[in-house]
């Protein structure tokens, strides 16, 4: 199970990455271009995530998460960890 979702986080990362590479390349300003966690999930919920640690350098580590790094990183990464994961836990 954690080895295809691991796959399919792989795969929405790729296709994220891919029509946000098109739309940059073309200029276009639509939702690709940009997309961010902090666009996907709100400013306020972003906020209130960021604010809900009080140390600021885990701030200054989630702030450079939500607001710098595309979502197509972040959903890559993810699928790596997974996969990364899959390989020492056995499914039953």
């Amino acid at each position: 199970m954690i080895t295809r979702l691991g796959i399919y986080s792989l795969l929405g990362g790729l296709f994220l990455g891919l029509f946000s590479g098109i739309s940059s390349f073309m200029n276009a300003d639509n939702f690709w271009v940009g997309l961010t966690l902090s666009r996907v999930l709100g400013e306020k919920k972003t906020e209130g995530i960021i604010e809900f640690f009080s140390s600021p350098v885990i701030q200054d580590g989630l702030d450079l998460f939500f607001y710098e790094w595309p979502l197509f990183v972040v959903i890559l990464g993810l699928g790596s960890i997974l996969l990364i994961i899959s390989l020492f836990v056995r499914d039953h």
